[in-house]
């Protein structure tokens, strides 16, 4: 038997999709008949811990996961269910959505949602923590902060939100003084030092609302894309901040994308710096992929 839990996050933004515990436990009626639905409601921070640490606990299913939240709700998901006998997959109804934008969720019907099938993806554990789409530091960090401050104020700006923040945040605009050591794909180990405006580690091609850092990003290619962004005279901030938005901002000389396994970034003061859109400080970052660590589940259609 399958067992199909949805995990509907009380903390997402509902701006792609809207579904609510109704329509889920309806289609218990349309479930083949090796398959049961069970649909919970987050109700505290920390709950989706909880609720995937009693699944793992039930015995004869086949367990599935299905976050309906945003990115935030999805990174608790990963980081839970990792190492448990469960695959785990997205209904996208944040505010940003990010890592829905790796899939083509154009087509995406509830009622098709039995029309499936799992693979493995690839993850980042960043210090002591899982990231399953992207961490990054610098600017876009700081764009982040500012974009969480107008949706507190706001919520109804949704996506709006981020475009008032990179011009808020222009006017302050600041650099990180950062040593970065990686690992290539080749075996070859290189240091990096200097003044950046951005370094994201990334397993995904989107963040930041729909910034398309890494365009060639893949889930399950065994590697890390890291993006850094030297120091830009303002002047060309603008439109280098448009083509980063656009995914071509690869022939730019102060921009670099290294392909990796692991390594380190650090500095000699702290920084800001967010791991799948939740902000914390350090003053250094240690990284390393997990190739195919934990099963995705994939809508056909």
């Amino acid at each position: 038997m399958k067992k199909i839990l949805f995990i509907i996050s009380s903390k997402a933004g509902k701006t792609e999709f809207d579904v609510n515990k109704n329509e889920l436990l309806a289609l218990q009626k349309k479930a083949p008949g090796d398959s049961v639905i069970e649909v919970i409601e987050t109700k505290y921070k920390g709950h989706i811990d909880e609720i995937i640490e009693d699944f793992a606990k039930e015995d004869n299913f086949e367990k599935y996961a299905i976050i309906c939240g945003g990115d935030g709700s999805l990174n608790e998901l990963a980081n839970t269910a990792y190492g448990k006998d469960i695959s785990i997959g997205l209904i996208p109804t944040g505010t940003g959505n990010d890592f829905a934008k790796n899939f083509d969720y154009k087509n995406f019907k509830l009622e098709k949602i039995f029309s499936y099938y799992t693979s493995p993806i690839d993850l980042i554990q960043i210090n002591d923590k899982l990231c399953i789409n992207v961490t990054s530091l610098g600017f876009d960090t700081q764009v982040l902060k500012e974009a969480y401050k107008f949706l507190e104020k706001n919520p109804k700006l949704g996506k709006k939100a981020y475009i008032k923040a990179v011009i808020s945040s222009l006017r302050n605009i600041g650099y990180e003084n950062l040593k970065i050591k990686i690992l290539m794909e080749n075996g070859e180990s290189k240091e990096i030092e200097g003044e950046f405006l951005i370094s994201a580690i990334c397993n995904g091609a989107y963040y930041g609302s729909g910034f398309n850092p890494a365009p060639e990003a893949s889930l399950n290619d065994g590697l890390v894309n890291l993006i850094t962004a030297e120091k830009i005279p303002f002047y060309k901030l603008p439109f280098m901040i448009l083509k980063y938005k656009k995914g071509k901002h690869r022939t730019s000389p102060q921009l670099n994308e290294y392909k990796i396994s692991c390594g380190q970034i650090s500095s000699d003061k702290a920084f800001l710096a967010n791991i799948d859109g939740e902000i914390f400080t350090t003053n250094q970052i240690n990284f390393k992929l997990f190739p195919s660590a934990i099963s995705w589940i994939y809508f056909k259609d």
